[in-house]
C-alpha cells in the first residue's frame, strides 16, 4: 500500500480533493489559513457585515434565512445574526429523514432560546432512498439529496417569501482550495449560486433528474438550485459567515453551549473529545467512509488539519488523531446497503471510480466501527440482529 504525501503542517494527504502542495510541502488549504489568520482585518470584515445587516433589516417578513439543522455551525451562525446583529431570523431545516434525536433536541434549544421561527421540509423516504441510489451510481455518494437541499431550499424560501438575504455558516475555502473561494479571494465573490451548488453536491440537478426519469419532476424541485435570473429579480443576497467572522468552531461551540445549552453526541467515525462535530445525522458515518475510500481522508484527519492551523496542535497529533478513528466501516452502513439494495462489493466499486488520482484502499486493513446508542433509531435499521422496516 502507498503511502500519501502529507503536508508537512496540517498532514492533510495529497489524495485530498481540490488540495495542492508547493515546494515546502505544505498544502494549499495551510497557505490560504495563512491569510486567514495573517492577512485578514477581522474587525473591518465584522464592520462589513454590520453594515450588510443595516442594509437589509426590515424589508421582508424576516431579515435573514439561515440554513440550521441543530449542528454547531447553524446554531451559531442564529446566535450571532440574532443576538449580536439582532436581525429577524428565519430558520429552514432539511429533514433528509436521518437526523438525530440529540440533533431536534438542539433545534429546539436554539429556536426557544434565540425566539426563532422555524421552516422544516421533509421529503418522502421512498424520494430520499431514489435519490441515495442515484447518487451512488453518479458520484459516489448517498448525501446528495441532502446536501442539495441544504443548498436550495433555503434560498427558494428566501425568493418566494421575500426575505432579502440568505446566511450559510462556513464556505468550502474552510476545508479546501477551489480556485476564486479561498481566503485569498474577496467575501463578496464567495456566494452561493449554481457554481458552488454543483461543487458542493456532486451531481448537478439536471443530471439527477435525467437518473430518475420516471420521478414527477415537481416531486425533485425543492432540490433545484434557483437560476441567476430569479435570485437577481427576488433581489437576494448571499453570504457565508466564515468570510466575516473569523471561523473556530471549537470556540463557537463553547460560546452556544453557554448560551443555549447546545450539547453534541457520539458520532461513528469521530474520534473521542470532539463530540461536537457533525453528530447530527445517522448518515455521517457512511459519509466520511465514502470519503476515506475516495480521498484517504476521513472526520478525524479533517479535525486535526484544523486544530493545526489554529495552532492548538502539532501535525504528528493531528495525523494520530486521524489514525484513530479514520477509515472504520460504520455499523451503520449495513442498513444503508439493505435500504438502497446494493451490496458491499458494489457499493465500493462506485467509491473507487472516484478514487482521487493516487489514492491506494486497501479494503484488508479496514476495520470495524462501533454501533451508535441509539442505533436502533434509525430509519430501516439493521443489525446482524434485528431489521427494522422503514
Amino acid at each position: 500500500m502507498t503511502e500519501p504525501r502529507m503536508c508537512e503542517r496540517c498532514g492533510l494527504p495529497d489524495t485530498r480533493r481540490s488540495v495542492t502542495f508547493d515546494d515546502a510541502d505544505i498544502c494549499s488549504v495551510c497557505r490560504h489559513h495563512e491569510i486567514k489568520h495573517n492577512g485578514i482585518d477581522w474587525a473591518e470584515r465584522e464592520r462589513a457585515l454590520v453594515g450588510i445587516a443595516d442594509e437589509i433589516r426590515g424589508r421582508g417578513p424576516y431579515d435573514v434565512v439561515v440554513s440550521f439543522g441543530g449542528g454547531k455551525d447553524g446554531s451559531y451562525v442564529l446566535y450571532y445574526l440574532t443576538r449580536v446583529l439582532g436581525l429577524r431570523c428565519l430558520a429552514a431545516t432539511i429533514d433528509n429523514r436521518f437526523i438525530r434525536q440529540q440533533a431536534w433536541d438542539n433545534c429546539r434549544r436554539v429556536i426557544d432560546g434565540l425566539g426563532v421561527d422555524q421552516i422544516v421540509l421533509r421529503p418522502p423516504m421512498p424520494i430520499v432512498q431514489r435519490l441515495m441510489r442515484a447518487g451512488l451510481g453518479l458520484a459516489g455518494t448517498v448525501c446528495w439529496h441532502c446536501t442539495a437541499g441544504i443548498a436550495a431550499f433555503p434560498l427558494r424560501t428566501a425568493i418566494q417569501m421575500g426575505i432579502p438575504l440568505v446566511v450559510y455558516a462556513h464556505s468550502v475555502s474552510e476545508y479546501y482550495s477551489y480556485p476564486g473561494r479561498t481566503y485569498a479571494d474577496p467575501p463578496e465573490a464567495d456566494v452561493m449560486d449554481d457554481d458552488w451548488y454543483k461543487l458542493t453536491t456532486g451531481v448537478s440537478f439536471e443530471r439527477m433528474t435525467a437518473a430518475l426519469p420516471d420521478v414527477d419532476p415537481r416531486t425533485l424541485a425543492p432540490f433545484a438550485f434557483p437560476s441567476r435570473e430569479e435570485i437577481a429579480a427576488a433581489d437576494v443576497r448571499t453570504l457565508f459567515m466564515s468570510n466575516y467572522v473569523l471561523w473556530d468552531e471549537r470556540r463557537q461551540v463553547e460560546v452556544i453551549s453557554r448560551e443555549l445549552g447546545w450539547q453534541g453526541a457520539i458520532q461513528e467515525g469521530v474520534p473521542a473529545g470532539h463530540e461536537y462535530e457533525k453528530f447530527d445525522c445517522f448518515l455521517v458515518g457512511t459519509h466520511d467512509y465514502l470519503r476515506f475510500v475516495k480521498e484517504g481522508y476521513g472526520r478525524g484527519a479533517r479535525i486535526g488539519s484544523l486544530e493545526t492551523r489554529l495552532g492548538r496542535m502539532t501535525k504528528d497529533e493531528a495525523v494520530a488523531l486521524g489514525r484513530s478513528s479514520d477509515g472504520r466501516r460504520p455499523a451503520s452502513l449495513d442498513t444503508v446497503l439493505n435500504m438502497l439494495a446494493v451490496d458491499e462489493e458494489e457499493f465500493l466499486d462506485h467509491a473507487l471510480e472516484r478514487a482521487q488520482p493516487g489514492r491506494d484502499f486497501d479494503l484488508e486493513v479496514v476495520r470495524r466501527g462501533e454501533r451508535l446508542q441509539d442505533a436502533e433509531r434509525m430509519p430501516g435499521w439493521r443489525s446482524d440482529e434485528r431489521e427494522v422496516s422503514i
